[in-house]
C-alpha cells in the first residue's frame, strides 16, 4: 500500500543579535539550552519557551514571557521559580548559570540579543546563514525548521475494526482500528529519521511512501468483490449470501482490509466459511443493511 504524508510548513528562525558571526555550532541541529552560533563576542542560547521571548528582561519583570522562561529553566535543570510569570531571584540565578554554561557572562538579567527561539526542544535546521564569518542583522533569519511529518495516511485505504501492523520504512506502528491514519507522535518521527524518508524529494512525498499492513492477529476473512459489500458505514457493511443459511438475507460483516476492486470481510453473526456464491449488482439495489 502507499502512504501520503501531510508536512507541517517550514518556520524561519528569526536572530536577535547584530555583528560578525564568530562561530557556529548548529551543524547538528539545535538544541534548547545550547549554544547556537556565536556573534560578536556572545554565544547565542536556542530556546524553546512556550512564549517566544521578546524584550529583555531583569528581576521584578512580570509577563506570559517571564511564566516560559521560568518553567524552560527548570526543565532544564537550571534554578528558577516554575510556573510563577515573575522574574524573581531564582531566574536570575538560573540564567546566570545558563549563560556561563554557553561561555557567556551575566549579571542575573536576560539580554535577548543573547537568544534564538526554537519551536521544539530540539530542531534540525535549512537554509543556515549564521556561518562563520558572515554578518547577522536583528529581526532577520537566520535559517529555517523544516516542516514535521504530522500524519501518514493510507491511499484510498479503508478502515477495519481491528488494529492492523503497519510497517513504513523498517518502522514498525500499530494503525488504530477504524481508522486508515497514523498520528502517532513517535512513530512519525522515527519514520522522518530515515534515509529512506529523508531522501526523498517533495515530489517524491506527493506519490507516498511504500507499505505493508497486516492484522495484529490471525483473523478468518472472505474476499468478495467490493460492489458486494452495500451499506457502508466505517469499516461495516452488509452482503447478501447466495448460499449457506442466511442465503438471501443480509449479513453484517466488517471489512478488514481491500485492494484492486476487492474487499476482505468478516463476520461475528455468521459463518463466513460456508459462503461460496454472494449477490452483487443490481439485485442489492432494494436491500437495507442493518
Amino acid at each position: 500500500m502507499t502512504l501520503v504524508p501531510t508536512v507541517s510548513a517550514d518556520r524561519e528562525l528569526i536572530g536577535n543579535a547584530t555583528g560578525t558571526v564568530t562561530d557556529d555550532w548548529s551543524a547538528d541541529g539545535l538544541a534548547s539550552g545550547r549554544r547556537a552560533y556565536r556573534v560578536d563576542d556572545r554565544s547565542i542560547v536556542a530556546l524553546n519557551t512556550a512564549t517566544p521571548l521578546y524584550r529583555d528582561l531583569q528581576t521584578g519583570d512580570k509577563g506570559d514571557d517571564v511564566l516560559a522562561l521560568n518553567n524552560e529553566l527548570n526543565r532544564l535543570g537550571y534554578n528558577s521559580v516554575p510556573d510563577s510569570n515573575t522574574y524573581w531571584w531564582a531566574t536570575s540565578d538560573g540564567w546566570r548559570q545558563l549563560m556561563a554554561d554557553n561561555g557567556n557572562a551575566s549579571d542575573g538579567s536576560l539580554k535577548l540579543a543573547d537568544t534564538i527561539w526554537i519551536p521544539g526542544d530540539s530542531v534540525n535546521v535549512d537554509s543556515w546563514s549564521a556561518v562563520k564569518g558572515s554578518v547577522v542583522a536583528s529581526d532577520a533569519a537566520v535559517g529555517k525548521v523544516p516542516g514535521n511529518l504530522t500524519r501518514l495516511t493510507i491511499k484510498n485505504g479503508t478502515a477495519s475494526s481491528e488494529d492492523r501492523i503497519i510497517v513504513a520504512s523498517g518502522v514498525t506502528g500499530t494503525l488504530p482500528a477504524n481508522s486508515t491514519e497514523m498520528t502517532d507522535g513517535t512513530f512519525l518521527q522515527q519514520v522522518s529519521e530515515t534515509e529512506a524518508y529523508r531522501s526523498l524529494s517533495q515530489d517524491g512525498k506527493s506519490a507516498g511512501l511504500d507499505a505493508t499492513l497486516t492484522l495484529s492477529k490471525p483473523l478468518r476473512a472472505l474476499r468478495v468483490p467490493a460492489g458486494a459489500v452495500f451499506g457502508i458505514s466505517g469499516s461495516d457493511g452488509c452482503i447478501v449470501p447466495e448460499s449457506g443459511k442466511t442465503k438471501g438475507k443480509p449479513m453484517s460483516v466488517s471489512i478488514v482490509g481491500s485492494e484492486l476492486g476487492v474487499s476482505m470481510i468478516t463476520s461475528d453473526s455468521a459463518d463466513i466459511s460456508a459462503i461460496s456464491t454472494i449477490r452483487i449488482g443490481s439485485g442489492l439495489d432494494a436491500l437495507r443493511c442493518g
